[in-house]
Formats: structure tokens, C-alpha cells, sequence
């Protein structure tokens, strides 16, 4: 298909402030900004379903409290995101992309509506009570001790559970794999930018609704509760209406949509799980990258199981709980944005050392920093400056996270992509997915496991504040071994690179 006249006149260049901020032509608002509304929508429902997710666990389930949390992630929402995968997969092999976006919203939408209009304002009835659970907690061997009440609250573990793998489907499969369908060549640097700091502004929005709505008590808090569901349900169905609009609108126009204009993408090599091992311990480089992803995903988990047990402590009703849960995802939102402008320079002017040592080093001193308190406060501290101990370890914890994750976002990710770059095709290929495959499950579920082992066998239906002396040490080992990988990467990755330039010689 050609381009119309107009496509093939040099557009003009933007000025040093535009092409910072605002690379995008005013023709193509037309298609940028359903694009970035799409993702706004969907980063809207992550932010507020993952938030409230954590309030009915640690806040209204019978016996709930963190402990649920490691056993949730490894045992419910892991096997789940195999099936939902499956699904997904099955979906676009027998009806394609287009349809398949449609159905797996669906799906979500109709949970999330059962829930807030069924499930939730009778969890008190179909849920068991507090002394069931505890007999059953009693009765059975101690590694079932935290899964009871995960069953026994069934309603929010679904919740949990659908919550968590829409972040993974909406953002990851849904959204992304359609931009790089129809974003054409010349718009892929230009807009990817761009939507996600318009994109991040759902998850500020959505944290700031949710901080506002916490300010209600009681039977207030749980009818705001369904408005924030309700209002999800909404944006989930607004995504299809946008969705549609692209594909029968924006994309029937020639000046944004060109088949042949879109850059291909590549078939990722399949690689199962043996196989995926036998590649991370036969290639020192692609093992080293592995070491990356697994040890970011245990640090992190570590930090937000205790910071959300302090949480629950120091907030001590739904709503309160609720609020603290929203600052973090405001505060997460605020330093995505400013990350997202300084690593576009970081990355194009530092060595590629720079941006992947950021996260490692950002982990050790928010990490220790927020121990520290931790450790202070069990051992009889009441303040630090004049601020009630509790508090000002809640507070120093979300800054952390919200921190590290706004680093990861922008530098972390950027700087694990790059280090495939000088790797021949197989390799590349073959060693992403066996790092997808592999790294990516086992740093999520390697954190919840070590937890998971310290409450439900080591000391059955203790809390995790117990176990400090064990965590501490263990997140002290995962990111000192990143760092030194990130340093054993870089003489790798610098090596590579030369041989390739000096090969285009």
C-alpha cells in the first residue's frame, strides 16, 4: 500500500523541549492518544485492583493477615497464570488477536462485576468464621496452616488471583503485543515514550481515587469499595470501546496503519522449561542476565512482605490501610514519571553499566535503610526524630518501593534488553525466552517460597516479623551476588560489543 503525498514530504524536526517531551506531529493524535487512553484504562484497573486486592486480604478475610500473601503468589496465582496462559494462547490460535482481546476482557469485567455485586457484599456469609478456620488451621499438618485461610476467604483469593494476572495479560499480552502490531517504524521511539508517561498518569489517578475514597469508615469504606470496583468494571469496558474504535477507525486510515510499514515481529524460539535450564548453565552470559531478573524479584518481594506487615500493624482499619496502599501507587506514579525522563539520557549517553547498577545499588541502601528501622523497632525503638517508629518505617518503605520500582521500570528493564543486544540470533532468541521462562517465575516465586517455607514449616503459623534474622541476611546474599553479576555482565557485555563493532568494520 502507498503512502499518501503528504507522508512523503520530510516532516519537520522538533525543537529540543518537543522531542523531549512531545515528539508526536499533530496529525497523528489521531491514533496516539486512543493509544495512550487505552493504556491509561488499563494501568487505571491494575493500579486499583492490585491495591484493594491486598486490603481484603490483610483487612477483611477471617485469619487474614501478610502470611496469606507468599502462599497466594506461590500456590494460587502461579498455577493460575499457567492456565490463564494456556487460555490466552489457545484464544488467538482459534479466533486471533482482535477477538481474543475482546473475550480475556470480558472474562475480567464479568468477575470483577460477580464480585462486586455478589460476592463481596456477602463475604461475611459464604465465607467460614473465625473459630472454623481456626480448627481447620489446628487440625491439618502445618503446610496447609496459611493455605486455610486463603480457601476458606475463597472470594478474595479470586480476587487476588484475577488481580494479579491482569497486570500480567492486559498490560503485557493485551496491550503491548497490539502497539507492536500497529505502530509503524518511524513511531516506535516517538510514541512508546510517550505512552507510558501518559499511561503512568492511570496509575496516579487510580491511587489518588483510591487514597480519597479511604478517607470513609465502616459500612462508608465498604460501599466506596464497590464504587472503585464498579468504576473498574467501567474502564475494563471502556478499553474495549477504545479498542474497537482504533481497529475500525484510526487503523482504516493510511497515514497510521501500513501493513507493511510495521516492523515484524520476531518469533521467539519456544523453550521449555529443561530446556530453558540447560541454556542458563551452559551460557555464563545468558546465566548472568538470569541472576539479574531472579535476584530483583526476590529483593523486591521481601521488602513489600514486610513493609506490608508493618503496614497492616501501624494502620489498623480497612480504610487507613486502603489510603497507605494509595500513597504508594501515587508515590510509585511520581517517580516513574521524573525515572522515565532522566533514563532516556542515561541510557543514551552512560555505558551500559550506569542504568543496570542503579537498581542493585538503589535496592542495598532503601533496603537496608528500611531493615534497619525494622530491626530498630523490634528491638525496643519507639522513634527516630521525633517520628513514632511505625509510622516512619511505613513511610520509609514506600519510598523505597515506589523508588525501586520506578528505577525498574525505566533502567532495570531497558538495561536487561540491551545486554541481548550483541548475542547472534539463536542466541538471542533462545536466551531471552529461557530467561522469560525460567528467571522471570523463579525470582516472582522465590521470595514467597523462602516465606512460605519459614511460617508454614520451620515454625508453623508464625508471623514473618519472626523470621528478620533469617530474611535480612538472605535479601543482604540476593543483591550483593546482583551487583557482582551486574559487574561480571558488563566485562562480558563490553567485550561482545567491540567483537561486533570491530566485525562491521
Amino acid at each position: 500500500m502507498s503512502e499518501p503525498a503528504q507522508n512523503s514530504v520530510k516532516e519537520p524536526e522538533f525543537n529540543k523541549l518537543q522531542q523531549l517531551f512531545w515528539p508526536i506531529h499533530n496529525h497523528e493524535l489521531k491514533k496516539f492518544l486512543p493509544m495512550s487512553l487505552l493504556m491509561f484504562c488499563i494501568l487505571f484497573v491494575y493500579t486499583m485492583v492490585r491495591d484493594l486486592k491486598d486490603v481484603f486480604i490483610q483487612k477483611y478475610a477471617v485469619c487474614g493477615g501478610t502470611e496469606l500473601i507468599p502462599v497466594l503468589k506461590l500456590w494460587f496465582v502461579m498455577p493460575a497464570a499457567f492456565l490463564t496462559v494456556m487460555l490466552f494462547t489457545y484464544l488467538v490460535g482459534k479466533f486471533g488477536n482482535t477477538k481474543t482481546f475482546y473475550i480475556m476482557v470480558s472474562i475480567f469485567a464479568a468477575f470483577f462485576a460477580t464480585f462486586v455485586f455478589v460476592l463481596f457484599p456477602n463475604h461475611t456469609v459464604i465465607h467460614a468464621n473465625a473459630e472454623t478456620v481456626k480448627n481447620l488451621q489446628n487440625s491439618l499438618p502445618g503446610f496447609f496452616y496459611f493455605m486455610v485461610p486463603c480457601v476458606t476467604n475463597w472470594s478474595f483469593t479470586l480476587f487476588y488471583i484475577f488481580s494479579e494476572i491482569w497486570g500480567t495479560i492486559a498490560i503485557s499480552s493485551l496491550f503491548w503485543q497490539f502497539a507492536n502490531r500497529v505502530t509503524r517504524k518511524s513511531e516506535v521511539k516517538r510514541f512508546y515514550g510517550v505512552y507510558a508517561l501518559l499511561g503512568n498518569m492511570g496509575v496516579f489517578v487510580s491511587g489518588t481515587t483510591l487514597e480519597k475514597m479511604s478517607k470513609a469508615k465502616g459500612a462508608e469504606f465498604d460501599r466506596n469499595v464497590v464504587i472503585m470496583v464498579s468504576v473498574c468494571i467501567l474502564f475494563a469496558l471502556a478499553t474495549m470501546g477504545i479498542f474497537y474504535y482504533i481497529n475500525n477507525v484510526v487503523l482504516k486510515d493510511p497515514r497510521f496503519y501500513d501493513p507493511n510499514d510495521v516492523k515484524p515481529k520476531k518469533k521467539k524460539g519456544k523453550v521449555g522449561m529443561m530446556e530453558g535450564i540447560k541454556i542458563l548453565f551452559t551460557s555464563p552470559y545468558i546465566g548472568l542476565v538470569a541472576v539479574l531478573v531472579v535476584s530483583y524479584g526476590i529483593a523486591i518481594n521481601f521488602i513489600e512482605v514486610v513493609l506490608k506487615e508493618q503496614m497492616r500493624i501501624s494502620f489498623p482499619d480497612a480504610n487507613q490501610y486502603g489510603s497507605m496502599m494509595g500513597k504508594l501507587s501515587q508515590a510509585t506514579a511520581i517517580f516513574t514519571f521524573f525515572a522515565t525522563l532522566l533514563s532516556t539520557n542515561i541510557l543514551r549517553k552512560c555505558k551500559w553499566i550506569v542504568p543496570a547498577i542503579v537498581s542493585p545499588l538503589m535496592m542495598l541502601i532503601g533496603g537496608g535503610a528500611f531493615f534497619s528501622l525494622v530491626i530498630y523497632s523490634k528491638n525496643g525503638g519507639t522513634s527516630i526524630f521525633g517520628v513514632p517508629i511505625l509510622i516512619a518505617m511505613c513511610w520509609l518503605g514506600i519510598i523505597t518501593d515506589a523508588l525501586i520500582k520506578s528505577v525498574k521500570y525505566c533502567l532495570f528493564d531497558s538495561s536487561k534488553n540491551l545486554a541481548y543486544r550483541p548475542l547472534d540470533e539463536d542466541e538471542k532468541t533462545k536466551g531471552q525466552a529461557a530467561v522469560e521462562v525460567i528467571g522471570g517465575r523463579a525470582g516472582k516465586a522465590g521470595a514467597s517460597a523462602i516465606n512460605y517455607l519459614l511460617t508454614n514449616i520451620v515454625a508453623v503459623g508464625s508471623k514473618i516479623s519472626a523470621h528478620l534474622y533469617t530474611i535480612i541476611p538472605i535479601f543482604a546474599v540476593t543483591v550483593i551476588g546482583w551487583t557482582m553479576a551486574v559487574f561480571g555482565l558488563n566485562k562480558q557485555y563490553t567485550e561482545k560489543i567491540a567483537k561486533v563493532e570491530s566485525e562491521e568494520k
